[in-house]
């Protein structure tokens, strides 16, 4: 059945400015499919005059484990995820990228008040969500009416299915997402979309797994990290060009089914409205 919000959807208005920091966080099963995409569309703005900087963070080293489902070769093992992919778009395409071998910590964002940031998460667990989501305060530094710097688009799945979710303010008040004439320039957080996104699943409680150890656990589909990379990359390369009119994107691989919720002021609305009550809690 057609969704007729999509035809009512407005355009997501992303503030314009000469500096870009794309942030990758999380290397691994997602991450390493997604930095292509990043790292491509750091190349294209870069070429178009934008000062374009692509940092990807992430702890972790390739394992032999890895090579199956993420983006990673055997001559690659043994090296930081993050160090391998930021060589290999810096060699191949002249892209200015750093790596930062490490967990990600809100600090290491430089806030500018003529810079647009772009935080992609990939992680796997509540922690690292809760870290990323800490950053989008920084939109309230100069004011909170003014249009976003920072943007956090959250990237996650499981087994068979995945979500993408985008957004820019921890705001709960319905009316500070009014639309303008031109379309919408702030959304909800994603945590404020999902807030379950913020509680710990059961295995990061009581065990360190490693990424791979963890699909394993969760018997993920060898297909399921790629798509959730495709339908990110579709959000980035949309908010490059302006014509970006859905929030959040739904699929399940089984029943080779997706939904996503559009740009509307009513859909805007009953995320924030059903959240209202139900503060978050950061684990």
């Amino acid at each position: 059945m057609f969704n007729y919000d999509y035809v009512e959807a407005s355009p997501l208005i992303v503030r314009q400015a000469d500096s870009i920091d794309f942030w990758l966080i999380g290397a691994g099963g997602t991450g390493s499919w997604l930095s292509y995409h990043i790292a491509r569309l750091a190349r294209s703005l870069g070429k178009s005059g934008k000062k374009v900087q692509f940092a990807i963070a992430d702890p972790d080293i390739v394992e032999e484990a890895n090579i199956s489902r993420q983006a990673f070769c055997d001559k690659e093992i043994g090296l930081p995820k993050a160090q391998a992919l930021a060589l290999r778009y810096s060699i191949a395409w002249g892209v200015d990228a750093t790596a930062f071998v490490q967990e990600f910590d809100p600090k290491l964002i430089r806030y500018a008040y003529d810079k647009l940031t772009i935080l992609v998460g990939c992680v796997d667990t509540a922690a690292g969500r809760a870290a990323i989501n800490q950053v989008l305060e920084l939109n309230q530094f100069y004011s909170r009416s003014e249009i976003p710097r920072v943007w956090y688009l959250d990237c996650g799945n499981h087994a068979a299915a995945g979500q993408i979710l985008l957004g820019s303010s921890l705001e709960t008040d319905p009316e500070f997402y009014n639309f303008g004439g031109l379309g919408c320039a702030r959304l909800p957080s994603p945590m404020l979309q999902a807030p379950d996104l913020l509680k710990p699943k059961p295995e990061e409680l009581t065990n360190n797994l490693s990424c791979a150890e963890m699909a394993v656990l969760n018997v993920q589909s060898e297909s399921v990290n790629v798509r959730v990379a495709a339908e990110a990359a579709d959000y980035l390369y949309r908010m490059a060009a302006g014509n970006l009119k859905r929030f959040a994107t739904y699929f399940d691989l089984e029943s080779g089914t997706a939904r996503s919720v559009y740009i509307t002021q009513q859909s805007v609305c009953a995320v924030v409205k059903a959240i209202a009550s139900e503060p978050i809690t950061p684990c």
